[in-house]
């Protein structure tokens, strides 16, 4: 598990809901953002990943590159998983159109 967990915020995003097109603007951003990060975790630009790791560091993130990187794969995957959800129940077509 790579996202950071705090104590009741379960209780408190249970109450937040983005619409479809937010939802799916969301997963895009998330995707271009983990590729960006998995490159930069990956050494394929020394300096910019030492750039962004001391960046972590001076903010006091709970992360470092790597696990950031995963922190948003994940995102991505859960914000994937409740979109198919959402949308399991509805029809593909609706009857009669």
């Amino acid at each position: 598990m790579t996202l950071i967990r705090h104590p009741g915020s379960w209780q408190q995003m249970a109450l937040a809901s983005p619409g479809a097109g937010a939802a799916r603007d969301i997963a895009l951003m998330l995707a271009d953002a983990r590729a960006v990060l998995d490159w930069l975790a990956s050494g394929g630009a020394p300096a910019a990943a030492r750039q962004a790791a001391a960046l972590l560091e001076d903010t006091d993130s709970p992360y470092d590159l790597q696990h950031l990187a995963g922190a948003v794969a994940e995102a991505e995957a859960r914000l994937n998983q409740a979109v198919r959800d959402a949308l399991a129940g509805v029809p593909a077509r609706i009857p009669g159109s």
